[in-house]
């Protein structure tokens, strides 16, 4: 997950942010208290969200406490603890080890291979954990990686990989629940993965192009070399923001479908509000900004 899954901050009531804050900060203390301060560097608000709904369809009794940390060593901060949280601290940990290994692989990063090398055990300890999960991301990465080797023009071929990841992610936790819960995560899994790696692609569509680098959105809308980059991403924004918003009303029902108790708040607003927020903040880009009215 790339930071794009966040709360409308505005729309929350005091206690609802407190608790958001808390899974946050839950997510990073349950990384350093079962995997060690290096690999905090991998959270993202996206945990906190994994942790939400895991721990809400689990219904998952939540362990609260204020403490402080490296970040904030003088005020105390809300601290939860969850099954659910646990999991996504896992999660961001599994994900990290696999940029940083395209990474050193691919671009020959020195850092990356520093760091594959230092997180080597802790990822092998985390697949005999999730040896579901982690099998299928290997192999949805082989298949993504093959599609982008062929310059693939077609966008729901290529983001189809990376829903089955976010897919995954939401049903292999390794606990046991009803098939239709399942199913409805993986439903929410599916559309969240289409929605972030179109965000992505149309996010870095410019500076892919001038790297030379892979964007489906180059190939599927034909980009030509002496197009003029605001011209391009004006021919292709309506494309875009129509499956864009095509996810979000997919993600909302598989979300709206789920009962996440205490959490359900929480995930509401950031389904509805949130991601809604985000993704009229992205397609806004390249736009001229709007002229402020004259002073009389």
């Amino acid at each position: 997950m790339l930071g794009y899954v966040t709360i409308e901050k505005p729309e929350l009531k005091m206690k609802e942010f407190e608790l958001y804050s808390g899974y946050y900060c839950g997510v990073c203390k349950s990384i350093s208290r079962r995997h060690g301060q290096l690999p905090r560097f991998v959270l993202s608000y996206d945990a906190a969200f994994l942790g939400l709904v895991m721990a809400g369809v689990n219904d998952d009794k939540n362990e609260i406490s204020r403490e402080h940390c490296l970040i904030h060593p003088i005020a105390e901060k809300t601290i939860v603890r969850n099954k659910g949280i646990d999991y996504a601290a896992d999660v961001m940990l599994i994900l990290a080890w696999f940029n940083l290994l395209d990474d050193a692989r691919d671009e020959g990063k020195i850092y990356a291979k520093a760091a594959t090398g230092l997180l080597k055990g802790k990822f092998t300890e985390l697949k005999n954990m999730y040896p579901e999960l982690v099998g299928k991301i290997e192999t949805q990465l082989a298949e993504l990686a093959a599609l982008e080797k062929d310059r693939c023009r077609n966008i729901d071929q290529v983001a189809e990989s990376f829903a089955k990841i976010m897919e995954a992610i939401f049903t292999c936790d390794g606990r046991e629940r009803p098939d239709e819960t399942n199913r409805k995560l993986a439903d929410l899994g599916y559309h969240l993965g289409k929605w972030i790696y179109l965000m992505d692609a149309w996010d870095d569509v410019i500076d892919d192009i001038e790297n030379k680098v892979y964007n489906p959105l180059r190939y599927r809308h034909e980009y030509l070399d002496a197009e003029p980059y605001d011209d391009f991403r004006n021919r292709i924004r309506g494309n875009v923001e129509f499956n864009l918003f095509m996810y979000l009303d997919q993600m909302g029902r598989a979300a709206d479908a789920l009962e996440t108790n205490d959490n359900s708040s929480i995930i509401d607003n950031i389904i509805h509000m949130g991601l809604l927020r985000q993704t009229e903040k992205l397609l806004r880009k390249g736009l001229p900004k709007p002229e402020l009215p004259k002073e009389e």
